[in-house]
């Protein structure tokens, strides 16, 4: 790999965007659709930087359930959490597609961070927005209602125009939402009933916010 390529390739990456890596430090893999992703390339450990593609992260339940937590695409990075680690990711990264991915040896990584105090503040960001969401996350699943769990992705993921973008498949959303697919389209229809919001396809529009909030935080009736 050429130097000027492997610039390119962290230029799609807001985090990794102009740090000071060579070639050598790097391996630049294809992971086929449905195969698991590893942040260990060759005995080494690595942080992985989606080129192309994308790829899902769950995690396995004790009941054996597997839970979507996040959806990895082009620009984003796993095996950053554990960074200063020594383990492996306890979640599961599952490829939803052909992804190419180019994985940085952590010791490589770590000695541009020591090097580049803006790379080190960068990254502490990073940090601290992965925090949110998974605190964002753990919030959703831990909600006992089905519908308290629909309305609160929905208000926490529309546009000022109200569209709630890449909710994937309603296999995907009710997969992400930890509730039945059943429930997910009978919950949808309710609130479209109500006024509060429209289906169309795949796209979700949210039609009434204040009415959203107040079947979440006054849920008289709620299933």
């Amino acid at each position: 790999m050429e130097q000027k390529e492997l610039h390119g390739y962290l230029a799609c990456s807001p985090f990794l965007r102009g740090c000071p890596l060579a070639p050598e430090q790097v391996r630049l893999c294809t992971v086929r659709a449905g195969q698991i992703v590893s942040d260990r390339q060759a005995d080494a450990a690595c942080v992985g930087l989606i080129v192309s593609g994308r790829v899902e992260v769950y995690s396995i339940a004790l009941d054996g359930r597997d839970i979507l937590l996040n959806t990895l695409e082009t620009g984003a990075c796993f095996g950053i959490a554990n960074l200063m680690g020594e383990g492996e990711l306890d979640t599961v990264l599952r490829c939803a597609c052909d992804t190419r991915v180019l994985y940085i040896r952590k010791t490589a990584l770590l000695d541009c961070l020591r090097q580049d105090a803006a790379l080190a503040l960068h990254y502490a960001a990073l940090c601290n927005e992965k925090l949110q969401f998974l605190m964002r996350r753990i919030e959703l699943l831990t909600m006992q209602s089905c519908r308290g769990k629909i309305i609160a992705y929905l208000l926490a993921h529309q546009n000022a125009a109200g569209t709630v973008a890449d909710t994937g498949s309603r296999e995907e959303l009710a997969r992400a939402l930890g509730v039945s697919r059943a429930a997910l389209f009978r919950e949808l229809a309710a609130l479209q009933n109500l006024g509060a919001l429209r289906t169309e396809g795949s796209t979700l529009t949210v039609l009434d916010s204040g009415l959203l909030e107040e079947l979440l935080y006054h849920p008289a009736g709620t299933k």
